[in-house]
């Protein structure tokens, strides 16, 4: 008895469109690689250029060897790090190699933290410096902000060493001390607009010569000045460093998500590298004209 097996009519039509979308697919996943792997030349570029040319203009301008300078050339040193490690992720994106996967997952987070730790100790020094009014010179010394900067690398490294051993125990750390550190900027910055805001009332109520009443002013204003700046160095990251913190809670809850997703989070990373030497030199008159001088020259 033979058996007879027919075809369905429309077999060679739904295999075609099957290979059709599949080709479709696998061009558009090539597109999506190619053009972010070019964003990402770019990035990487734009911040290794831009935060060695700001590590260069704080060590050749003597006037710039302040205490708080010390924080910004800290974070300058990781959006540089963050440069180089460009490549990595481009290659990761290209070729899959666990090697190269194993560097960005092991030094993403390590920076993560380290820029964290160090914006927060930024918003801080400046509650101090208005807290402490002429004790802070001598409260605050470029030594012992070069013992801060060593102490948060140490720190994010011990936190980012942890996945060697406890993965899932890293992970949570990691995510509690980003939460932590968002909270406690919060909060500096709450502090310091209500400190602020107190000082000018009692400007507006001083009973004083014109002359002391416009330095009070003045220096307020400067004061305002460079919160603002450092208020805007957090806003830049946590914009930047937010969406990709969200793609890593929801894969770790068990959530699917896509390469080309995790690949456009890293991005918006490095992006805040980038655009952080501009915010330097855009918000601060000193920085900006140092690095005229020295590079005109």
């Amino acid at each position: 008895m033979e058996n007879h097996y027919t075809r369905p009519s429309n077999y060679s039509e739904n295999s075609s469109r099957e290979l059709f979308d599949t080709v479709e697919f696998l061009e558009q996943e090539l597109n999506f690689k190619i053009t972010i792997c070019v964003i990402n030349a770019f990035l990487s570029f734009t911040a290794l250029f831009g935060n060695a040319a700001i590590l260069l203009t704080f060590w050749k301008t003597s006037s710039l060897h302040s205490a708080k300078n010390i924080l910004l050339a800290s974070l300058a040193v990781s959006d540089l790090a963050v440069g180089v490690l460009q490549p990595f992720e481009i290659a990761n994106t290209i070729s899959r190699i666990y090697a190269f996967h194993y560097a960005v997952a092991m030094l993403g987070p390590f920076l993560t933290i380290a820029s964290f730790l160090t914006v927060t100790a930024i918003a801080v020094d400046r509650l101090l410096s208005l807290q402490l009014h002429l004790r802070y010179h001598a409260a605050v010394t470029p030594f012992r902000m070069t013992w801060l900067a060593i102490i948060i690398w140490v720190s994010a490294g011990i936190f980012t060493s942890t996945k060697h051993w406890i993965a899932r125990l890293s992970q949570v750390a990691i995510s509690v001390t980003i939460n932590s550190l968002l909270i406690a900027n919060f909060l500096v910055y709450l502090k310091i607009y209500l400190v602020v805001r107190r000082h000018q009332r009692q400007i507006q109520h001083m009973q004083q010569p014109q002359e002391a009443n416009n330095e009070n002013i003045l220096s307020l204003k400067r004061f305002k000045k460079s919160a603002m700046n450092t208020f805007l160095i957090f806003i830049l990251l946590l914009f930047c460093h937010m969406p990709s913190s969200f793609i890593v809670y929801l894969a770790f809850t068990g959530v699917t998500i896509s390469r080309n997703v995790f690949a456009t989070g890293f991005t918006l990373i490095f992006l805040n590298s980038s655009l952080n030497p501009l915010l330097y030199c855009w918000r601060d008159r000193e920085i900006r004209t140092a690095v005229k001088q020295l590079f005109c020259r």
